[in-house]
Parts: structure tokens; C-alpha cells; sequence
């Protein structure tokens, strides 16, 4: 007579949960792989490229002292950033003087010149860059000096590198500039006064002002 074999029910249920154990690993590696996949498929996606003159806009620095405010009008020209540089100056109380030369040249355009011909020449000069890069202020022979507690005077010697689309017009200007920049209440520290002077250049920033006015 055969002996009929039995096999205990406590491993019956072992292999059937190392079973169940098995089929679930197998599938959250599938979900992982899948996961994976779909990572690495967007890495070679085609982005829409960028539209021809578009700039990433620079980090302006929250201007808590006066070597903030330069370093802002430098990123300003360097991106033709409007935005960006008109928060350099003071808009209630700024004013512009420019040199002897372009003052003597045409004495009506100057005057009462302010924060509205400032943000008017800045913006017509960026529209003739659209497309176009290598814009540059360089600063030599910079000197601070304290006026007040809230008051600085600040010059140098500057070069403004602007690859503009004008025919006939100097893309370099040179001269020296004089700015006067000030605290307010919110202690933010703007530019309040400007002025140009020529230091021998026969083309300065007063003029590229005049040319995009």
C-alpha cells in the first residue's frame, strides 16, 4: 500500500509568502525602472530655443551701501537692464550735469535734465542693442569719500562699452564721472547727482544721452 506523502501547512504558507514576497520586489523595481526611464528620457528632450536678445535678467543687489550702487549701474549697462538701472538712481531728487563740452553744444537739452530723460535715453539706447552683446562701464581710479552719514561722493574714470545698431556713433565713450548717492529712510542707497566731465575724451557719456534722447 502506497504511504501518502503530506507536507506540513506551515510550509506551504512559507513558500507561498516568499512567492507573494518575490512577485512584489518585482514590481517596485519595475515602477523604479520605469521612474528612471522617464528621468532620463527628459534629459534629451528639445527645448524651444530663446528668442534672439533676451538676457537673463541680473541679481540686483539690495544697495545697503554705495559700492552696491556701482556695482548695480555696472551689471545695469553690462545686461542693458532698464529695470535695473533706473533703481540705481533717486527718482524724486535726481539730477544730471553734463560735460562743459556737450553743455556748451546744446544748453536747452540739458535742461532741468532728470529721472524721466534719464530712463528715456536708457531705454531707446537698449532697443538699439536688441540682438547685440560685449556692453561694458569700466571704472578706474575709484574714490569714495564720506560726506555725511547718509551721503557719499564717489569718482572715477569710466569707459561705457555700448554695442549699439546706430550708424555713424562711437560704441566707446570715456570720461570722468562724480556721483553723489544717498541713503534714505529705508536705508537704501541711490544715486542723487550725476555729473560728466570730458578729461580730454572727444566722446562721452554725456553724449551718448544726447544721441539716444
Amino acid at each position: 500500500m502506497a504511504t501518502r506523502l503530506t507536507i506540513p501547512f506551515c510550509i506551504l504558507s512559507g513558500k507561498l509568502a516568499a512567492r507573494r514576497l518575490l512577485s512584489l520586489r518585482s514590481f517596485v523595481g519595475a515602477i523604479a525602472m520605469l521612474g528612471i526611464l522617464m528621468v532620463s528620457c527628459s534629459l534629451f528632450e528639445t527645448r524651444d530655443p530663446e528668442e534672439p536678445g533676451t538676457t537673463t535678467v541680473p541679481v540686483f543687489i539690495q544697495p545697503d551701501r554705495p559700492q552696491d550702487v556701482i556695482q548695480n549701474l555696472q551689471n545695469a549697462v553690462r545686461t542693458m537692464n532698464l529695470d535695473n538701472y533706473r533703481r540705481c538712481l533717486a527718482v524724486e531728487s535726481f539730477s544730471y550735469q553734463p560735460s562743459s563740452v556737450a553743455q556748451s553744444g546744446n544748453p536747452d537739452l540739458w535742461q532741468g535734465w532728470g529721472f524721466a530723460e534719464e530712463e528715456v535715453y536708457f531705454n531707446n539706447m537698449r532697443a538699439e542693442t536688441e540682438g547685440l552683446s560685449g556692453h561694458e562701464l569700466r571704472l578706474d581710479d575709484r574714490r569714495f569719500v564720506q560726506i555725511s552719514q547718509d551721503q557719499e561722493q564717489f569718482d572715477a574714470d569710466y569707459q561705457i562699452t555700448v554695442q549699439h545698431n546706430r550708424q555713424g556713433l562711437p560704441v566707446v565713450a570715456e570720461g570722468r564721472m562724480r556721483l553723489i548717492i544717498v541713503r534714505d529712510e529705508s536705508g537704501s542707497w541711490t544715486i542723487e547727482s550725476w555729473s560728466d566731465a570730458t578729461e580730454g575724451s572727444d566722446f562721452t557719456w554725456s553724449d551718448f544721452r544726447a544721441a539716444f534722447l
